[in-house]
């Protein structure tokens, strides 16, 4: 179980630092003021808040990199309904035009 669990932290290291544009890009942007709590996520609700206005899009993915939550939404706050999601260790990323913003989420 114990390497289980060392394996999914190298992947999701891995993913995060791929996914945030520590790999090849060159001009990645991160979003300024960006938060999403609580985390870890308990009954199934995740408020992000950022500091702009601007059109975001959060996607979350599963540890293999499967995408099972996206949604599109303006303003500074967003309350996210993550009931559907299982328990367990994902990626969440948020882009706001051209800057991304990836954090890792814990949902109980």
């Amino acid at each position: 179980m114990r390497k289980l669990y060392i394996l999914i932290f190298v992947f999701c290291t891995c993913f995060v630092s791929l996914s945030s544009g520590q790999s090849n890009k060159v001009n990645a942007k991160n979003i300024v003021n960006f938060s999403a709590f609580p985390n870890p996520v308990k009954q199934g609700a995740l408020t992000i808040k950022t500091f702009t206005t601007e059109e975001k899009e959060v996607t979350i993915y599963n540890v293999l990199g499967k995408k099972v939550f996206t949604q599109k939404f303006s303003g500074f706050t967003k309350q996210l309904d993550l009931t559907q999601i299982h328990s367990g260790i994902y990626i969440m990323k948020v882009l706001e035009g051209d800057k991304v913003a990836t954090k890792k989420l814990v949902i109980k």
